[in-house]
């Protein structure tokens, strides 16, 4: 994998992962209830789960990948497709609801079996991983390489995002209850504005 495709991966994937999903609301829930610590156990459960879909991810595409070019590029228009679909549905859906149930104390393991499954129970995120890999990946080169370089990568970004919405949790319900539909627009704008781009690159 090039210096340059990874620094375009991680650019989108930056874009993508600051957009606030399941997980970062659950995370500020968490951090608001046990504080910024704890969270990220949340967080830790999150990464695990998103670890296991990308590799199934990656065990499918490996077979595509050997088994057709053709298929291979198919389906990278079905990920540009795919990510349209997703920022249309998030520019016009209604204000994500942020619920917070003060309790006072939980486990660790509690905490990470929580991040786990929320981020596990998300279909969405396999077909966003079988979207967004192929955009990157260079079918010529070996596919370990270059999901051993890309899995880490999201893991860490959807990690660090995580944690930065954790620890500006009051701030960002704040912003929730001011400013309901911007994050929808924005984060809906940011895949939309990837699609294009990915759309129109060199394959």
């Amino acid at each position: 994998m090039s210096i340059e495709n990874w620094i375009a991966f991680v650019l989108a994937s930056m874009v993508l992962t600051m957009t606030p999903g399941p997980s970062i609301l659950l995370g500020v829930v968490h951090s608001v209830n046990y504080g910024v610590k704890k969270t990220m156990y949340t967080a830790l459960g999150d990464i695990t789960a998103n670890c296991i879909q990308m590799i199934l991810v990656a065990v499918g595409l490996g077979v595509v990948i050997a088994s057709s070019d053709m298929a291979f590029q198919a389906i990278k228009w079905f990920g540009v497709i795919t990510l349209v679909y997703m920022g249309l549905k998030m520019v016009l859906a209604k204000p994500a609801s942020v619920e917070v149930m003060q309790q006072v104390t939980s486990s660790r393991g509690r905490l990470f079996i929580n991040g786990f499954i929320v981020a596990a129970g998300n279909p969405k995120a396999i077909v966003f991983f079988t979207a967004f890999f192929p955009q990157f990946i260079d079918p010529s080169q070996p596919l370990l390489q270059q999901m051993l370089i890309m899995c880490p990568t999201m893991a860490l970004l959807d990690f660090t995002w995580v944690m930065i919405y954790a620890m500006t949790a009051k701030r960002f319900l704040g912003f929730m209850q001011t400013r309901p539909r911007l994050l929808n627009r924005v984060g809906g704008s940011s895949l939309l504005g990837a699609s294009c781009f990915l759309a129109f690159s060199n394959r």
